[in-house]
């Protein structure tokens, strides 16, 4: 049945798809996005030029411009506007590439309007990228004794890993809610053994704040899920509750982790000391912050510098880990210090029209199980960020490249079907 059905859904993607090429592109980069450097640069490079070719040539550039075009161009002009204006020379216009990155990803995805085989073949191979990525992550860590903790290559420090797995994990949870009822046994095996492991990777990875914000992400989607579809939310609330029980009983270093840190005094990591570091940095250049990347090049003696005209009571610390630390380890503090109220303000318009975005459409139990899908995970996606943002320094890199993805998904679906939109009301 499985086979049928899968057949049915590549025979209609080949038939929509006006532009296979470029789609082969964004299926690359999607499946080499947390694996290896050189083919997903290479991807995106190719699928932004195919995209740019086939729309001139076309004419066709996915509809009227709006509020999140202007939003989006915004985004893209701050970080180099922020570079021009940073406190310090050093990595501020190579790291403003980071933004124009996941910006055009997201740009261009929300412009192409995916139907639903071809959306539901993205989130199949980012959901088949990771786990195998992490295949080998395990092969690395328990087998050949290369790597101290489960990383994914491309995404590499254990942190971003967690964050990267979290999202992913909200994607497979989505789809699992939401094609369970159309689901033989064996889909239904496969989908929760998908969603299982990423959420059990999570934690074997010992990111507190990426397990602590996919716990939280799968009982509020439950939670979304259950409340919509009239199920009791009191039954979806013990099932996480216990199944966060059971991942922690099933890999108890993550508590290790906490007490050993408490004993030590470093319970947050050092973060409170980069934090430190951070604040100061921003209220030296508080409009447009030191510059992006370039956080972790301030010498103590600068700091100290910029701190002697202050009453306040952060202090810079001398402490090495703190120094050396490439950024603030907390989406917020890193955006005030390297791009400053300037960059916080437009992060924020940022992440507050996609939460509007979801708070206003979310979908009800009659609607399409891939209107579900596609809303599970940008909702995911903004979730992780906010959440995991507090104590991680998320939506940069190949996590933000994956986060835009899934919003630009989820904002073209809506836009493909603007009479469809579904009001927060029942």
């Amino acid at each position: 049945m499985i086979a049928l059905q899968t057949r049915a859904m590549l025979s209609r993607l080949r038939s929509e798809l006006s532009y296979p090429v470029e789609y082969c592109w964004l299926l690359g980069l999607v499946f080499f996005l947390p694996m290896f450097e050189a083919p997903k640069n290479l991807c995106w490079a190719a699928y932004v030029l195919t995209w740019l070719y086939n729309r001139a040539r076309s004419r066709d550039w996915g509809g009227r411009w709006n509020g999140w075009d202007s939003l989006i161009a915004l985004w893209i002009a701050s970080g180099y506007l922020g570079a021009a204006f940073a406190g310090i020379r050093y990595d501020e216009w190579s790291a403003a590439n980071d933004i124009l990155r996941y910006g055009s990803v997201l740009w261009l995805v929300k412009r192409s309007r995916y139907s639903e085989p071809a959306v539901l073949a993205i989130l199949g191979v980012a959901a088949a990228a990771t786990l195998l990525t992490l295949a080998w992550g395990y092969w690395r860590v328990f087998i050949a004794n290369t790597k101290l903790w489960l990383e994914l290559n491309s995404v590499g420090y254990f942190n971003h890993s967690a964050i990267y797995m979290a999202i992913v994990f909200g994607v497979a949870l989505s789809f699992a809610l939401a094609y369970w009822s159309r689901m033989g046994t064996a889909g239904r095996t496969l989908s929760g053994l998908c969603a299982v492991l990423l959420i059990l990777s999570v934690f074997v990875t010992t990111s507190r704040g990426g397990a602590a914000a996919a716990v939280l992400l799968a009982a509020t989607l439950i939670l979304i899920y259950a409340a919509r579809s009239g199920k009791s939310i009191t039954k979806a609330f013990i099932g996480v509750f216990f199944g966060a029980v059971l991942l922690i009983a099933a890999n108890p270093a993550i508590l290790k982790k906490t007490e050993d840190q408490v004993e030590s005094g470093q319970a947050s990591s050092y973060r409170g000391k980069i934090w430190s570091n951070g604040l100061i940095e921003w209220r030296r250049f508080p409009l447009f912050g030191v510059g992006m990347g370039n956080f972790g090049h301030i010498k103590l003696e600068q700091l100290q510098d910029w701190s002697k005209s202050w009453t306040w009571n952060i202090r810079p610390s001398d402490d090495q880990v703190a120094l050396a630390a490439p950024h603030a380890h907390s989406l917020y503090v890193n955006t005030l210090a390297e791009r400053g109220l300037f960059g916080a303000g437009v992060l924020f318009l940022v992440l507050v029209a996609w939460g509007i975005s979801l708070l206003a459409s979310i979908p009800r139990a009659v609607d399409s199980p891939v209107r579900w899908t596609v809303f599970g995970g940008a909702f995911a996606a903004w979730f992780i960020t906010v959440t995991a943002g507090v104590f991680n320094t998320t939506l940069h890199h190949e996590h933000g490249i994956l986060s835009v993805l899934l919003l630009g998904l989820w904002l073209g679906f809506r836009e493909a079907r603007p009479d469809d939109r579904i009001p927060l009301q029942r």
